[in-house]
C-alpha cells in the first residue's frame, strides 16, 4: 500500500486581500481568522491586516490600568527561558506586547535588582497566546516575576 500526505498552504497575504473591504483592522482580523486553526496561518493573516491598515489603526500605546488588570498570565522560569501564556480578558483592546520584571529570588530590593524584558505578541480580545523569551544566564536559579505594563490598541 502506498501512503500520501496532504498539506494546506496559506498565502501570507491571501486572507486580507480577498476580503470585501473589511473597513477596520479589527474587522479584517475577525474575517481573516474564520476557519484558521494554526498559529502560523493566524500570524500570516494578522501580518496581512497590519499591512493593509498600517497607517490608520496600529499605534500601540501603554494600556490603561483597568485593561492591564484584565490580562491573565500563567508563566514561569525554567532552563533559561521565561514562558507561559497570556489571556486577554479585554473586549476592546488588542495586546501587542508586555513588559515583564524578573527579579532574582532572595534579593532585598526587588525592583532595583530586577530587570525588565519586553515580549512582543499579538493577542486579540478574549483570546489566548503563548509567550516565551530567553533570559541571559547570570547563574540565578529562581526568579520572581510580574507584568509591569502592556501595550496595545483599541479595537473597534
Amino acid at each position: 500500500m502506498g501512503c500520501f500526505s496532504l498539506a494546506l498552504v496559506v498565502s501570507p497575504d491571501l486572507s486580507a486581500r480577498n476580503l470585501p473591504d473589511p473597513g477596520s483592522y479589527g474587522q479584517c482580523i475577525s474575517e481573516s481568522m474564520k476557519g484558521i486553526t494554526s498559529s502560523r496561518a493566524a500570524d500570516s493573516a494578522m501580518r496581512a491586516c497590519r499591512a493593509k491598515f498600517a497607517e490608520t489603526e496600529l499605534h500601540s500605546k501603554d494600556l490603561p490600568p483597568d485593561a492591564l488588570g484584565k490580562l491573565m498570565v500563567h508563566a514561569g522560569f525554567g532552563y533559561g527561558i521565561f514562558s507561559g501564556s497570556l489571556y486577554n480578558g479585554n473586549n476592546d483592546y488588542t495586546v501587542t506586547g508586555i513588559t515583564v520584571l524578573l527579579t532574582p529570588v532572595g534579593k532585598k530590593n526587588s525592583s532595583a535588582d530586577g530587570r525588565e524584558y519586553d515580549i512582543d505578541l499579538t493577542v486579540q480580545p478574549f483570546s489566548k497566546s503563548a509567550l516565551s523569551m530567553p533570559v541571559p544566564s547570570d547563574n540565578t536559579q529562581e526568579y520572581m516575576w510580574k507584568i509591569t505594563k502592556a501595550r496595545g490598541y483599541k479595537t473597534q
